[in-house]
């Protein structure tokens, strides 16, 4: 590989590739991030090695993770255990030898973070291998500046807060890349991006970083950064540039981002916005000391409530989930259970710490904290919603077939489907809005859901009464004709009459053609009427002139 300036380019021509040192996995874990690393680092310093590097792997939105870990990390799937490392997003971490036994027996252990991690997660897991973090990011995303930080901006607002931006190092590998130009575009791009997300999304803690604010990535990785393509495996790269650890230090880091009450402290001391203004009193300290797990109990709490009456939510489990009517009503009831709870413990801590607990429930950090336990609730019950929302869709899909099941085979079958379809979808309507939580605000819309039950009934429709026709049970009735005339009434059909002189074409003045009341009247100011009434000249003569 070459290295230019920060950037390091693959080359693919033989006699320019580094030699990248046999390695082989040594174990995988589905388990929960961050503690999944102690399971790693326990196999591998099993196997004898005697040093680690640590690293944890994000990707932007649009990087395809098929086949991603192996071909980042070399692993051939030839070896005893590489079939626990699989890119389907259910192994967490795993680890393998980065190198030869003669060169010091160093282990890599790498924690791969999904989409589906929440951010905290991903932030205690950059805490845990180091602040040694590995970027995957895709040409897409680097364009539109979009869906970079999903995990990543967790992770530099935790290392900031807690003041390790001097030993975090960050790799960003950049998918199709063949040339240095190819990379130098990217980190531009990459740094554009980073400095508006550092300035406006990213909550700083100046007081922990020398008091400055960080302004580019390498504020927040101080150890480097640097940019590589995918054309080879990052092994060797990750070892020189996060460095090795002993096994104890490593497994202290897990340990303590697993304390997740230090964590808490940490954030809220030095990392709250400046509306909350925290104050480093004892009241606040302990407010912040306490509560925060007071707040995650009440919100386990609250979904254990809700998961124990809907069900199937359980990834072990194979029962589907069941359709709850009052599903709004029931997480509203939850979220009140959990403020209740949590008020409680908010005076029993007090009593235990010999301070008032009404004094505890006024610290800025406890309003703070009850008023994201409401967010957090509300965000984790989301997700059930949208299962509410398929399990409805579900049954009045089924009662649309058993609607169409009582119909009886007649020349007016299609429009009698379409009616059993309008009353499916009214009692899809009729529930919507009992699924939804009354101050849910967040939660997502039902309109893709009701247009795909619409849509899927039609094409049932459709189907079925294609089915019926051609196996000679439908015959829709014959089209009934219907006939149209054309009446042309002339006035004057055959020229001017005995009464007026052939070139005597103008009307009378007096003449009501369609008076108010409909009925043609005609006004004879002397003589007979009937020489009042003009009529109209034929053929070619038919101008009226006034």
């Amino acid at each position: 590989m070459w290295k230019i300036g920060k950037v390091v380019v693959g080359v693919s021509l033989g006699f320019l590739v580094k030699h990248v040192s046999a390695s082989i996995v040594v174990s995988g874990t589905t388990s929960r991030l961050p503690m999944a690393l102690s399971t790693i680092l326990n196999d591998l310093e099993a196997e004898g090695a005697t040093s680690v590097t640590t690293a944890a792997v994000v990707t932007s939105a649009s990087v395809d993770r098929s086949s991603l870990l192996c071909k980042l990390f070399g692993i051939s799937g030839e070896g005893d255990h590489d079939d626990e490392v699989q890119d389907d997003g259910s192994t967490t971490a795993f680890g393998k030898t980065a190198s030869h036994a003669e060169e010091g027996g160093v282990g890599l252990a790498v924690a791969t973070c999904s989409s589906s991690l929440s951010c905290q997660d991903a932030a205690s897991t950059a805490v845990a291998c180091g602040g040694t973090v590995v970027l995957v990011v895709n040409s897409v995303d680097l364009d539109r500046g979009e869906g970079l930080f999903s995990s990543l901006a967790p992770a530099m607002e935790r290392l900031l807060a807690l003041g390790s931006s001097s030993d975090a190092s960050l790799l960003v590998v950049v998918e199709g890349a063949s040339s240095s130009s190819d990379l130098q575009a990217a980190k531009a791009k990459l740094e554009r991006a980073a400095s508006a997300m550092l300035a406006s999304a990213i909550v700083q803690a100046p007081e922990a970083n020398n008091g400055k604010n960080a302004m580019v990535l390498k504020d927040v990785f101080g150890k480097g950064v640097e940019y590589v393509s995918d054309s080879q495996p990052i092994d060797d790269m990750l070892s020189r540039l996060g460095g090795t650890r002993a096994f104890t230090d490593a497994a202290a880091s897990v340990s303590s981002s697993v304390s997740s009450d230090n964590t808490d402290l940490a954030l809220l001391l030095t990392a709250a916005p400046p509306s909350l203004s925290l104050s480093n009193s004892p009241k606040e300290l302990a407010a912040a000391r306490s509560l925060g797990p007071v707040a995650r109990s009440a919100l386990r709490s609250a979904m254990t409530a809700v998961l124990s009456v809907t069900g199937g939510y359980d990834t072990e489990s194979s029962a589907e989930p069941k359709l709850i009517t009052n599903f709004g009503s029931l997480c509203d009831a939850a979220v009140k259970r959990a403020l209740d709870e949590f008020d409680t413990a908010v005076g029993s801590v007090g009593k235990k710490k010999n301070t008032a607990g009404s004094s505890l429930a006024t610290t800025k950090v406890a309003k703070k904290l009850r008023a994201d336990l409401v967010e957090a609730v509300y965000a984790e019950l989301a997700d059930v919603y949208e299962a509410q929302l398929k399990q409805l869709s579900l049954a009045c899909f089924e009662s649309f077939q058993r609607g169409l099941s009582g119909l009886k085979v007649s020349p007016n079958l299609g429009a009698d489907m379409q009616g059993v379809l309008a009353d499916s979808m009214k009692e899809f309507k009729s529930k919507l809005p009992s699924l939804k939580a009354a101050s849910a605000n967040h939660w997502p819309s039902a309109d893709a859901t009701k247009s795909e039950l619409r849509q899927q009934m039609q094409d049932y429709n459709t189907e079925r009464l294609t089915m019926a026709r051609a196996s000679g049970q439908f015959r829709p009735a014959p089209r009934k004709g219907f006939g149209i005339g054309f009446h042309w009434l002339l006035p004057k059909p055959f020229g001017n009459d005995y009464r007026l002189e052939p070139w005597d074409v103008h009307t009378k003045e007096n003449l009501v053609y369609v008076p108010p009341d409909k009925v043609t009247d005609v006004d004879a100011t002397s003589g007979d009427w009937r020489n009042s009434i003009v009529p109209s000249p034929s053929g070619n003569e038919l101008i009226y002139m006034q």
